[in-house]
């Protein structure tokens, strides 16, 4: 499994596991705080932006790079992945899960080294190893699909630690198992007045990460005991951040249900001064050469000085596009801080260039014809920008589509709203009451609405509640496990408690992709978009290649079925 990149990313410093190094609760925190930072590194972040943006309808790439990043952002734009593409690597992601095993292995013993290392302290943080232990073991999942469940430390070159890949179904209830252990012992936002109320994982951001988990299993399986855990952890995440709320100078002081930054000043307060009230869980990032976010700098703003990024948005994203396109309102406050509006080719397709993340001035208006793409951050070595994980408006948009999502199941194939059962309307309705909330705070123009009679059928609701995500969440990794849990809902449940390559063996036929969803994919695609989802007609093709470089170290490991045999493998 991770062997294949033991010496530089699985194993930590000498001196962490070295036996004179647990000594103090500064060591503990130097360990908890790298496993944070590791997050940070261009080798993890890029694949966070890669597997969540460009494999869904949100980014393109660009043809004037290095040749090996051009091909194989190429390749996964033109669903032609390969075993050995760069982006089809979860070393990077076990070196951080093996990082907080370390701190989960040795912390217990520094209280009997150090008094000042309470019983209190080593429970939270320990909560913290757990939690993003298991946000990086459900990244993998989302992306690999069946992935080795790692919860044993490796602490030097010579252990011997080969993993055969776990159903997704074991890996996904190990996570809830440890988050829920972690609720209990975790930190509150409150505790905190500066950065890390929401650079750490505190409560609100082990229950938002419990929410996607539920969200995305229920999504998968159909059940509404997880579509109710999904929609149960939100509502503790929302009244969380409902209580931390503090108002400013001039704010009514009306009771709301939700505290979300005003339209015209939500860009500003969520990417230029950053860790923002609505925040729950951001990376940090640092003007300093060691903690510069290299990833934001050369995927979105610029790589090599000033030339372009290695991604751009898709067209569909621009500001008169189909995204920001919908009857009833106009000029959200979301097309101009999402991108730029000048337009260009890029390769085989055209896009715009991406706003959020990059801009620093967080002085302007909607606007058409905003061309303001010069005025970015810094160079690569300076770039201070955090990443955000989750924020308010996600796990509000997350009920709303835990909501929606239930309705369906509880309808019974009724097509028509006059159909459907009170509490099937109640459901829609507080879906709408959400996502109408983070839709109406983006807009400059507020004197027209959505209306909830255009949304009263569960099919409208799912698109609305989809097209919000779409704007509210662009760029912010979010699209691709957006778009399947969409075709996970619409298709048979799916059966996670088995590995693709066993189903194969057992020569199951695996699940057919939802064709609707395709027909996301494809709005960036142009004249390609059919060759290109051709070939992601079943299950096996949504998820990553095992990585070539582990699977010719551990036998153990057995490749994903819909990418042939180890030995068919090369660089096209």
């Amino acid at each position: 499994m991770i062997v294949s990149c033991v010496d530089t990313v699985i194993i930590p410093d000498d001196k962490t596991v070295d036996e004179d190094f647990w000594k103090s609760k500064s060591d503990v925190q130097l360990m908890v705080n790298g496993a944070y930072q590791a997050m940070l590194s261009e080798n993890v972040l890029s694949k966070l932006i890669v597997w969540g943006g460009l494999r869904s309808d949100e980014m393109i790439p660009i043809d004037n790079l290095t040749s090996d990043v051009r091909d194989d952002l190429r390749d996964i734009n033109l669903a032609n992945i390969q075993a050995d593409n760069m982006y089809a690597e979860w070393g990077p992601i076990y070196g951080i899960i093996n990082r907080c095993n370390v701190v989960l292995e040795k912390a217990a013993a520094v209280k009997d080294e150090d008094p000042s290392y309470t019983e209190g302290d080593y429970q939270a943080d320990r909560a913290q190893m757990l939690a993003l232990r298991a946000l990086c073991h459900f990244y993998l999942v989302r992306n690999f699909r069946d992935v080795p469940l790692a919860v044993t430390a490796v602490m030097n070159s010579s252990q011997d630690y080969y993993l055969s890949q776990s159903a997704p179904s074991v890996v996904l209830e190990k996570c809830i198992s440890d988050l829920k252990e972690a609720e209990g012992n975790s930190i509150l936002a409150t505790a905190f007045a500066d950065w890390q109320k929401v650079g750490i994982l505190t409560r609100d951001g082990v229950q938002s990460i419990l929410a996607d988990i539920f969200l995305w299993r229920a999504s998968v399986t159909h059940s509404q005991a997880d579509y109710d855990e999904a929609i149960a952890y939100c509502d503790k995440v929302i009244a969380s951040k409902k209580s931390q709320h503090v108002f400013k100078r001039g704010e009514s002081r009306e009771e709301k249900d939700f505290y979300l930054s005003e339209g015209k000043s939500m860009f500003n307060d969520l990417f230029v001064e950053q860790n923002a009230e609505e925040s729950i869980f951001e990376i940090q990032s640092t003007s300093t050469t060691a903690n510069a976010n290299m990833a934001i700098c050369k995927y979105f703003a610029h790589y090599a000085n000033s030339r372009d990024p290695y991604l751009f948005a898709s067209n569909s994203y621009k500001y008169t596009g189909t995204v920001y396109t919908v009857s009833g309102y106009q000029r959200d406050w979301r097309g101009s801080m999402n991108t730029y509006a000048d337009e260009k080719t890029v390769g085989d397709f055209t896009g715009v260039q991406i706003r959020k993340y990059v801009f620093g001035d967080r002085n302007f208006s909607p606007s058409s014809t905003d061309t303001r793409g010069n005025a970015v951050r810094a160079f690569s070595n300076t770039y201070q920008q955090n990443y955000i994980i989750y924020r308010l408006a996600d796990v509000m948009l997350m009920k709303a589509e835990a909501l929606v999502a239930k309705a369906a199941l509880m309808a019974n194939d009724a097509t028509d709203a006059s159909e459907y059962s009170d509490e099937v309307k109640t459901l829609i309705n507080d879906a709408f009451v959400i996502t109408s909330e983070v839709n109406t705070r983006a807009r400059e123009v507020t004197t027209s609405t959505i209306l909830p009679a255009t949304y009263a059928t569960i099919e409208k609701m799912e698109e609305l509640v989809m097209a919000e995500r779409a704007r509210e969440l662009a760029f912010e990794g979010k699209r691709w496990y957006d778009l399947l849990r969409f075709n996970y809902r619409h298709i048979d449940p799916v059966d996670y408690s088995t590995t693709l390559a066993a189903m194969s063996e057992q020569g199951k036929a695996l699940a057919t992709t939802y064709a609707p969803m395709l027909d996301f994919v494809k709005g960036k695609l142009a004249g390609k978009g059919n060759a290109v989802t051709a070939k992601m007609q079943n299950e096996a093709k949504l998820y990553m290649p095992v990585p070539l470089v582990d699977l010719n170290v551990d036998s153990n490991l057995k490749q994903n079925p819909g990418y042939g045999s180890t030995d068919t493998y090369s660089k096209k």
